[in-house]
């Protein structure tokens, strides 16, 4: 009995060496909202192309809580669409793409090659840490106006709108009494200055004529010869 149980459990420990040898294990950091790419490969050149299998662990036949599983054919189920087989799966690259990862994506993940064989199945095992992603600061914008900057401006604009409404208030009045003002003045200012020179000529003429006249009376009254009155009494005697 004790002869039959020693080569039984050599064979056990033989077993659980080649088991040991078949698993890999790696780990990966990531920032958090990355996407992370845990890597598994094995050569369809040599095995053909096997089904595949990535869970949150290895379990004793298969993946324990499988994200993705593959047979020699493609994707046959995945839980998420946040989990992607990428690489060349004819080239027996078959990772695994998490997109944006969070903390609670961290821990490890079994990738299981199925292999014809008892515990012949190949085992990488990727430890993947998401590290916290630094804090964004972002400076307040303010939107506070500057009160020295609003008073030039209430200034300037005051200034402006006086001179608009002063020549509005102007135009309005040119339009209205006087459409025309400059033409009424080059037309009134001739016929004005014409009509008071002909005024000036006639009154100088009048004047003149007056003087002559009265020239004319004087003198004429100096030259004439006094006549002698004859009274009806001279007659008489």
């Amino acid at each position: 009995m004790a002869a039959g149980s020693g080569p039984s459990i050599l064979r056990w420990i033989l077993v659980l060496l080649t088991v040991s040898a078949r698993c890999s294990v790696s780990a990966i950091k990531v920032m958090e909202g990355a996407t992370a790419t845990l890597s598994c490969q094995y050569s369809v050149g040599h095995l053909g192309l096997s089904g595949v299998c990535w869970g949150r662990e290895c379990g004793t036949f298969w993946c324990n809580n499988i994200l993705v599983q593959t047979d020699e054919h493609g994707v046959i189920s995945k839980v998420s669409d946040r989990y992607r087989m990428t690489g060349d799966v004819l080239a027996g690259e078959m990772d695994l793409g998490i997109l944006n990862v969070k903390q609670t994506d961290s821990g490890p993940y079994c990738c299981r090659v199925d292999i014809d064989g008892i515990f012949n199945d190949k085992k990488v095992i990727q430890n993947l840490k998401v590290m916290k992603a630094a804090p964004v600061t972002i400076m307040p914008t303010t939107t506070e106006a500057n009160p020295a900057t609003d008073h030039w401006k209430a200034v300037e604009s005051s200034h402006i709108a006086i001179p608009r409404q002063n020549t509005s208030v102007f135009h309005s009045v040119t339009l209205v009494d006087d459409p025309f003002p400059s033409l009424s003045l080059q037309i009134n200012v001739p016929v004005l200055s014409l009509s008071l020179s002909l005024l000036l000529l006639i009154v100088g003429a009048l004047v003149i004529l007056g003087f002559k006249r009265m020239y004319h009376k004087l003198t004429s009254s100096v030259e004439k010869p006094s006549v002698p009155m004859i009274t009806y009494s001279d007659i008489l005697l």
